[in-house]
C-alpha cells in the first residue's frame, strides 16, 4: 500500500505541496509502506524516519512508477537528532550586557515556560532580549522538531528541512485575528502566528496597539495550548503551546 500526494502544472511537471511533513507522518502511523511526493518536498518529507518516501517532478515519472517501469528517486534520509543537537541561535543571551533584572526574569520565564512582559523605554534592548529567549530555553526534542516542522510544512515555509531551532515569531501590531490566532475562509484552516511559535516564543511588541478583539482571542490559546477553529464540516484542534514575550 502508499500514499500519493502531488501538485501538477498546466503542462505536466510537479509541485510543491502544503502538509507534505502531516501526510508522510500520517502514512507511517497508518503502516503505509511508503509515499510519492513532488520533487520540491524532497528536504521537509527527508526528515519523517522508517517511510519509503519517493520524489517525482512530472506525471509522466508517477505514471511511469505505477506501470514498474520507472524508479523515483528516494527521499535522503535525515538524522534528525544530530541536526537538533548542532542547532545554534542567531543572538545568544550572553550578548546582552546590564539589564540585570529583565535577564533574570526571562531566564525563569525560559526555565518554567512562563510568559514575560518587559516595560521600559526605547532602545532599551527589549528586543535583542526577546530574540536571544530561545537560546536559553532547553534544545528541541526531536519529536517537538518533527511538530514544528509539520506545523511549517502545512503552512508552506518549510522548504528548508527540519526546523532544529525553536521558533520565533514577531507578527506586526496591525495583524489581523486570524493572522494571529488562525482560521481564514478557506475550507482548510491555517495555523496563525501563536501556532507558528508552537514550542518557541511569540514576541508581540507594542502590545497595547494590537486590537482588542485578537488579544481577547489569544487567550485560550495561551491558556489551553490549543486552537480550536469551528467549520461547517468539523472543528479542527491546531496546537499552541508558546512563551509569550511582550
Amino acid at each position: 500500500r502508499g500514499m500519493l500526494a502531488v501538485e501538477l502544472g498546466l503542462d505536466g511537471p510537479s509541485r510543491a505541496v502544503r502538509g507534505a511533513v502531516a501526510m508522510a507522518m500520517l502514512a507511517r502511523r497508518l503502516g503505509v509502506a511508503g509515499i510519492v511526493l513532488p520533487a520540491a518536498n524532497a528536504q521537509e518529507a527527508a526528515v519523517v524516519e522508517g517511510l519509503d518516501v519517493r520524489l517525482a517532478r512530472s506525471l509522466p515519472e508517477v505514471v511511469g512508477f505505477f506501470r514498474g517501469a520507472v524508479v523515483l528517486e528516494r527521499a535522503p534520509a535525515v538524522d534528525v537528532r544530530a541536526m537538533v543537537a548542532a542547532a545554534g541561535t542567531d543572538i545568544d543571551f550572553r550578548e546582552v550586557r546590564g539589564q540585570g533584572a529583565a535577564t533574570r526574569a526571562l531566564a525563569i520565564a525560559a526555565a518554567g515556560g512562563h510568559n514575560a512582559l518587559l516595560v521600559g523605554p526605547a532602545v532599551g534592548g527589549k528586543t535583542m532580549m526577546a530574540r536571544s529567549l530561545p537560546g536559553i530555553m532547553p534544545p528541541l526534542e526531536p519529536d517537538e522538531a518533527l511538530e514544528v516542522t509539520r506545523i511549517r510544512s502545512v503552512a508552506g515555509t518549510a522548504a528548508a528541512g527540519l526546523a532544529v531551532e525553536r521558533p520565533f515569531r514577531a507578527p506586526h501590531h496591525t495583524a489581523s485575528t486570524v493572522a494571529l490566532v488562525g482560521g481564514g475562509a478557506s475550507g482548510v484552516p491555517r495555523p496563525g502566528e501563536v501556532t507558528l511559535a508552537h514550542h518557541g516564543v511569540l514576541f508581540m511588541d507594542e502590545l497595547p496597539e494590537f486590537g482588542r478583539s485578537a488579544l481577547e482571542e489569544l487567550r485560550a490559546p495561551l491558556e489551553d495550548g490549543i486552537v480550536n477553529v469551528a467549520r461547517a464540516h468539523g472543528t479542527a484542534r491546531i496546537p499552541a503551546r508558546s512563551n509569550l514575550v511582550a
